[in-house]
């Protein structure tokens, strides 16, 4: 099946460009998918309010993840990137899943956030929202909110967008293979192709 999405805010053609190596750094082990002796990286920056990244999440990942990821030959990293100045729930969307990350359920909050992205998107989402997210994915809300109205959750989230602007990075998803940032994309296909010479070439 043909799967068409967009990356970036930028459109085009597909290029390859080198980015800073900061941007395969971010520092928690809980946002990252795969093996650690994966001879290739994809590091996504991404916002859970923008709809590109939704398109991303939901319809590249899972191949991505299914292709490559379970099969040891990459590690896929989420960094959060929010664009507060576009998306009025980014940055407490960001925390809410960082918080479940440190329950052990980034991912699955991750694939809650995406999926329920428009019911939540460019509203007054009050923080009972993603309480209730959390407690529909069977964590504990005590301690998910202790977490999310605590200054930890706010460091981390911006100790990623820092890590990013410092990196180059401009917009959302951006998509990084062993250091290079790949935009251009129309089709799962293209995407699928440089992650596999990414890996091809990172092989010893």
């Amino acid at each position: 099946m043909r799967t068409t999405f967009s990356i970036l805010i930028v459109t085009g053609l597909l290029s390859v460009t080198r980015i800073s190596s900061t941007a395969a750094q971010a520092p928690d082990a809980y946002r990252v998918l795969g093996s650690p002796e994966a001879p290739a990286e994809l590091v996504v920056f991404s916002d859970f309010e923008c709809p590109y990244c939704r398109n991303f999440a939901l319809a590249a990942v899972p191949a991505v993840v299914a292709e490559f990821v379970h099969t040891g030959q990459l590690r896929l990293r989420y960094v959060f990137f929010p664009l507060a100045a576009v998306y009025r729930n980014s940055v407490a969307a960001a925390k809410a899943a960082h918080c479940a990350g440190q329950a052990g359920r980034f991912w699955d909050f991750h694939d809650y956030l995406f999926v329920r992205q428009p019911e939540w998107s460019g509203d007054d989402t009050p923080d009972a929202t993603w309480i209730e997210y959390a407690l529909n994915l069977g964590l504990d809300p005590r301690t998910f909110e202790t977490c999310f109205f605590s200054d930890q959750a706010h460091a981390a989230v911006e100790a990623d967008l820092r890590m990013a602007l410092a990196a180059g990075v401009s917009g959302t998803p951006t998509i990084i293979v062993n250091g290079e940032s790949l935009t251009g994309f129309q089709t799962y296909e293209q995407l699928r192709r440089e992650i596999a010479k990414s890996i091809e070439a990172a092989r010893p």
